[in-house]
């Protein structure tokens, strides 16, 4: 497919898996896993400002996918978050993110397609463990052909938790009428003193907007792949890799 082995900035778990990462350092990594999935525990250390993007691989193997991603931040630590979800097959993908100590934030988005018969649960929590943390969560599922996908965002404030932060949004996009979608935003607050919202919304794609791009010469499945590529751009524009991200993107149409 391609070959990263000589990026410094890349973290290849697709078959030498670490079951701990930590960060000591301001950095920018990006993960990848393919055949391999299991648990992996990621700490980001005091004053340390990581932006990691984490890609989910197609993989040959036919059997579940099951990812688990714990993180811990210590105090001041700012984590950017982006995670794209490309696997062909079933994915039971969790996210945990430990706001452990005052001033730890966490800016997450996240961009999920499921195609063909393909189920896919996406569960990420934040929790807020001190005060002055602050979470902004934003996540997307495609879902094709009779494809079954599922999102749960939690947002646990706890009690000593004042001044901090939660936010969360949760959209699925269902182009075709055979594929289902659910999602569950959950805000648990125990402290009084905190900003948190959420927005979820579940839709087919909206005609007008189809009929927008038509007229301007695009035919409807070009207008597709450009509103699916929407959701993935961000990812891909993170990854800074003019190669990865073309790439990706091939990965991606074909599942469009």
């Amino acid at each position: 497919m391609f070959d990263l082995s000589n990026e410094a900035n890349f973290i290849d778990l697709t078959s030498n898996f670490k079951n701990e990462i930590n960060f000591s350092q301001s950095d920018r990594k990006i993960l990848v896993f393919k055949d391999v999935d299991g648990g992996i525990k990621l700490d980001i250390e005091k004053n340390v400002e990581l932006n990691l993007t984490i890609i989910f691989l197609p993989s040959e193997k036919k059997e579940t996918k099951k990812f688990m991603l714990d993180f811990n931040l210590a105090e001041r630590a700012n984590l950017n978050l982006f995670l794209a979800n490309l696997t062909y097959t079933n994915s039971d993908e969790k996210v945990e993110i430990n706001l452990n100590e005052p001033g730890s934030k966490v800016e997450y988005y996240g961009a999920t397609i499921a195609h063909k018969e393909s189920k896919k649960s996406s569960i990420i929590k934040v929790s807020h463990l001190a005060r002055e943390t602050a979470s902004n969560i934003k996540t997307y599922e495609v879902l094709k052909d009779t494809s079954n996908g599922f999102i749960r965002c939690i947002s646990d404030i706890r009690k000593g938790s004042s001044s901090s932060e939660a936010h969360q949004e949760l959209r699925l996009l269902v182009l075709d009428k055979n594929a289902k979608a659910d999602s569950d935003p959950v805000l648990l607050i125990d402290e009084n003193d905190i900003v948190a919202s959420h927005a979820n919304a579940i839709g087919m794609l909206d005609p007008e907007q189809i009929f927008y791009l038509q007229s301007r010469g695009l035919k409807k499945e070009q207008a597709q792949e450009l509103i699916v590529n929407g959701y993935f751009e961000p990812v891909f524009l993170n990854l800074n890799d003019a190669k990865l991200e073309e790439e990706l993107k091939k990965i991606l149409k074909g599942m469009i």
